[in-house]
């Protein structure tokens, strides 16, 4: 396969490689794609988390309602009053990780033969293996993530690293066994 096919190989259903990754890569002469991965599309995953936070807020409001009309004393306004924190606050996370979701914007990644081409937010960047220095394991340091591998940084010279998510399928990630695979033939460290 060559890289102006546009097709992930041994993947029929995957989507077609942007041309500007193709030109990026045949500029390169990186030669054939070995693998590809895609985050979700941070619009409709942004608009599905703030449409949870409004009907969150409106629940919290209905329950409003109702327990306005009880007396403070009351059981019910007790149980009200506790569901009623329940969904401000799943209304609040909801609306933080929307935001959080554009933030992170757009991702896909896409491993050659010769390179590996990142795109961010419709920018592509084009990056041979001997400009890699690592690819770096990132673990967790705040609650049940503490010292769990939570993502790896691949370590470019003269740019910030690139994070690259990990997504296990049946107990195996292959996007990052090509990527490793890629990274030990041209002799760059996996720390």
């Amino acid at each position: 396969m060559t890289t102006g096919e546009g097709q992930v190989p041994g993947n029929a259903a995957a989507a077609p490689v942007p041309p500007e990754v193709v030109q990026a890569a045949q500029a390169h002469n990186f030669g054939r794609m070995e693998s590809t991965r895609s985050l979700a599309n941070p619009r409709q995953t942004s608009v599905l988390w703030l449409v949870i936070g409004i009907v969150c807020f409106v629940v919290l409001w209905l329950l409003s309602e109702v327990g306005s009309k009880n007396s403070s004393l009351s059981v019910l306004w007790s149980i009200l009053h506790f569901f009623g924190l329940l969904f401000c606050f799943a209304g609040v996370f909801a609306i933080v990780a929307a935001i959080r979701v554009l933030v992170t914007g757009a991702r896909s990644y896409y491993v050659y033969e010769n390179g590996f081409v990142y795109r961010h937010n419709g920018n592509v960047r084009a990056i041979a293996w001997p400009e890699v220095t690592s690819l770096q394991s990132v673990l967790g340091t705040r609650g049940s993530n503490s010292g769990k591998l939570t993502h790896y940084n691949l370590n470019v010279q003269g740019i910030k690293p690139i994070p690259i998510p990990i997504q296990i399928v049946n107990g195996r990630d292959d996007f990052l066994d090509h990527l490793i695979a890629a990274l030990g033939r041209f002799n760059r460290p996996v720390v």
